[in-house]
């Protein structure tokens, strides 16, 4: 097993294991469809997001706080944009 494979485990047990059960299905759903095609550089992107405290992800995600221009990255948008069903 290579290293982002190894990586991509990780995230991806991370994105279903959070503590919290909101954030287990948001994270956890978006992980599993995506994010076996993300390169290296998007898989460094989405571990930051991943290492977030789950109240702030799932502010984030839902729309209840402004995403930091720091987090502000397409693989954030894509985690918003997935999940924006679920908050109309």
């Amino acid at each position: 097993m290579n290293d982002t494979t190894s990586l991509r485990k990780k995230l991806l047990y991370r994105s279903l294991h959070r503590g919290c059960k909101e954030t287990d299905i948001l994270l956890g759903k978006f992980a599993a469809e995506f994010i076996g095609h993300f390169s290296d550089y998007e898989l460094g992107e989405y571990e930051k997001i991943v290492d977030l405290d789950d109240h702030e992800l799932y502010c984030y995600i839902t729309g209840k706080q402004t995403i930091p221009i720091s987090l502000n990255s397409n693989i954030m948008n894509s985690i918003v944009k997935f999940n924006s069903s679920f908050f109309l």
